[in-house]
């Protein structure tokens, strides 16, 4: 049973009430400092000085002050922490002023002269709790953001583990060729013939070895999100080689059809990586030997006119059943007997934070399909320069 939420401690916020009348500061003081804690100041100016002071959550401000009036110096505040609640109190006659400066968001409700008491009061109550509300919120959502954090490191780390143990066998490959050279050289020097031949697979073999592990460093190495223009045709034929020997290993096909002609998407490239490596291994570990996974990329105009960079990652497996269709992008929920249960979820949360979607297909007995929406780079939209993601969700 859920405990029931504590009443907010008005006392505990600091009220800000600015007026440049001495006798209206005193009576404010004294009718509701019982309630909140109460600081006042005779100016705007002066205002803004007890702003710097100490942490303020609301502000009361007269709105005919001399040098700066309510409206002004609330705007003042607003630039300082748009965050602070701001209230004017005015007369009857300033009423078209008032309206405007809630129009446009410069204060939060206002009050008028002479105030009555339980409206000021309640008023102070109703805006504190719209206060306290939305820190609250703030804070869920930096704690969302710090566990998906956590989630995709995990998932990261398993991922990696999955690549590693597959690049071990793949590296030994190579290194068979090259040692062979190495041991054949001292009794075939001045064979040229042979020396061309074997130069030429050694160094193959050694670029193949190279390129393995800088794919692998590029999707494991942590790199903040950096939204930019990239060719999903790359990334795509990167994370393939990746995935490839564990799809040899079931004896599963994998085919790439690419749109030649396909746009650069606006992403991040190390994110997007990531997803394809979730949906990859998520599609060869639901599948029995002998099946074929297939990636597919073209470009879609969407119903409002804006371009999509698709990604469509379909598999000949088992299919999802449809009453776990809803089910699939929650965290650590898996049919398998490998894996985290976190790749389609990360996989999700990425596409969203790019403002694109993840849709998923299903049928029993015939496999699913799954399709990355992502946003086409515009230069004219997004400029030249690079561009962070917003909330910097992802490490």
């Amino acid at each position: 049973m859920e405990e029931p939420a504590r009443p907010l401690d008005y006392k505990s916020f600091n009220i800000l009430y600015v007026d440049d009348e001495p006798g209206n500061l005193e009576a404010f003081q004294d009718e509701f400092e019982e309630y909140f804690t109460i600081v006042t100041a005779s100016s705007g100016r002066e205002g803004l000085e007890r702003l710097r002071e100490r942490p303020i959550q609301l502000v009361l401000a007269d709105q005919r002050m001399p040098g700066m009036t309510g409206v002004q110096m609330l705007e003042e505040v607003r630039r300082i922490d748009p965050r602070i609640l701001r209230i004017l109190v005015t007369a009857y006659a300033d009423i078209e002023v008032v309206i405007d400066a809630i129009n446009k968001g410069r204060v939060y409700r206002y009050f008028r002269k002479p105030w009555e008491h339980e409206d000021i009061r309640t008023g102070i109550m109703r805006g504190l709790d719209y206060y306290h509300a939305q820190r609250e919120r703030e804070r869920l959502y930096a704690e969302r953001i710090e566990n998906m954090k956590k989630m995709i490191r995990s998932n990261r780390l398993a991922a990696v583990g999955t690549m590693v143990a597959g690049l071990v066998h793949e590296i030994r490959n190579p290194m068979v060729a090259i040692q062979s050279f190495l041991q054949l050289l001292p009794r075939k020097w001045d064979d040229r013939k042979f020396l061309q031949r074997y130069l030429d697979i050694a160094q193959g073999e050694a670029n193949r070895i190279e390129s393995l592990l800088e794919n692998l460093l590029s999707f494991a190495r942590p790199a903040r999100p950096i939204l930019r223009d990239c060719d999903l045709n790359v990334l795509v034929e990167r994370n393939i080689q990746l995935l490839d020997f564990q799809a040899r290993r079931k004896s599963i096909q994998i085919e790439f059809r690419k749109e030649t002609e396909l746009p650069p998407a606006f992403a991040d490239p190390g994110q997007i990586a990531q997803v394809i490596q979730n949906l990859g291994l998520n599609a060869i570990q639901a599948m029995e030997p002998k099946g074929s996974l297939s990636f597919r990329t073209f470009q879609q105009e969407g119903e409002k006119g804006q371009l999509w960079v698709v990604l469509e990652v379909s598999d000949t497996g088992p299919g999802i059943p449809p009453s776990d269709l809803d089910k699939i992008f929650d965290p650590f929920f898996t049919t398998k007997d490998e894996g985290t249960g976190l790749g389609l979820s990360i996989a999700y949360q990425i596409v969203n934070e790019h403002e694109g979607r993840l849709e998923v297909a299903s049928e029993l007995g015939k496999g699913t399909r799954f399709c990355v929406y992502l946003p086409a780079y515009d230069a004219k939209k997004h400029g030249n320069a690079v561009c962070r993601a917003a909330n910097g969700a992802f490490v």
